[in-house]
């Protein structure tokens, strides 16, 4: 029997050597025996099926058993990219210190890219830890750590949920969860207070009238305050802040962090004359490194100021920058 055929009916496959003229003319010999007649075709066809069936039950298998990612989403192995690279240096707004604030919406097709930011000049980050008193980001632990060793100024922000009543009790919770140290390269903690997001079957105001709204918010920021020994920072919008609290003043001694979509500072809301931070453009998780973006006032002297352990005094900014 010819050596082909031998190794065929051993059942198994053995790695061949480059074929030289005479290993041709055997192959071709062979493939003439083995299809000659019927039964010889038939059993060549059962013994390649025994041995391709392997191969053939690992490329049906499902994902769960390979382990593939689903199709949405996008597997990246950190590259710098001149580009996206570009569009956060150039997008920045001139003459500030930036950063960037993220949440669990920053994990859907793309994750944070650590070096892009660093590369980028993002020098602080806040992450977003929990909300009300039961849910916790599940990607704080990972993003707070990755943070860190990127040698970031890190901070944890709090989605405020005054609809649901106890303060106290969210603050607590918050604080819990936040990972917070009173350390230099560790940021005061802010709570976001804004619109509900959709899904939440509430008004722009939570349901809450302007003084049951502002009595939530002294007794929240007001619990924070007092366990780490510094003012929190109140994340908000001027047209979600004045009419929600009918343009409450009580609040300017803490430090804001406005949000505004603009190309100069926005109008602030009632009771403060500068800001610490900026939100300046919202984040789009469609696209790689596209997070919410900021920039703090008075440069790396005003970022060191939101940390432990002896603030520094600076000038906070003004409604619109020098030029």
């Amino acid at each position: 029997m010819s050596r082909l055929p031998q190794v065929l009916t051993q059942g198994c496959l053995v790695p061949m050597r480059r074929f030289v003229a005479s290993d041709m003319r055997l192959l071709l010999a062979t493939l003439r025996w083995l299809t000659a007649t019927p039964k010889r075709r038939r059993n060549a066809t059962l013994t390649l099926t025994a041995l391709l069936a392997p191969v053939w039950a690992a490329s049906s298998a499902p994902a769960s058993i390979t382990r593939r990612p689903p199709p949405d989403k996008v597997v990246v192995v950190e590259r710098l990219s001149p580009t996206v690279l570009d569009r956060i240096v150039t997008g920045r707004p001139n003459g500030y210190v930036g950063g960037l604030d993220i949440s669990s919406h920053d994990h859907g097709r793309f994750e944070p890219q650590w070096q892009t930011e660093v590369a980028a000049g993002s020098e602080f980050v806040y992450i977003k830890a929990t909300e009300g008193t039961t849910y916790v980001n599940p990607h704080f632990k990972s993003d707070y750590a990755a943070a860190k060793s990127a040698h970031r100024y890190v901070g944890a922000y709090v989605y405020a949920r005054p609809d649901r009543g106890d303060p106290e009790g969210q603050a607590d919770f918050f604080l819990k969860h936040a990972q917070f140290s009173k350390d230099e390269k560790t940021l005061v903690p802010f709570i976001d207070l804004e619109w509900p997001y959709e899904g939440l079957a509430l008004n722009d105001c939570y349901n809450l009238t302007p003084d049951q709204l502002t009595a939530w918010i002294h007794a929240f920021i007001g619990r924070i305050e007092s366990t780490i020994g510094r003012k929190p920072m109140i994340y908000t919008n001027t047209n979600w802040w004045n009419p929600c609290t009918a343009n409450d003043m009580s609040f300017g001694g803490y430090p804001l962090d406005i949000a505004g979509y603009t190309k100069t500072p926005p109008p602030l809301p009632a009771g403060w004359t500068s800001f610490t931070l900026w939100q300046y453009t919202p984040g789009n998780s469609e696209r790689r490194s596209d997070h919410d973006r900021d920039v703090v006032a008075g440069g790396m002297a005003g970022l060191k100021s939101l940390t432990w352990p002896t603030p520094v005094t600076v000038d906070a900014a003004p409604a619109k920058p020098a030029k």
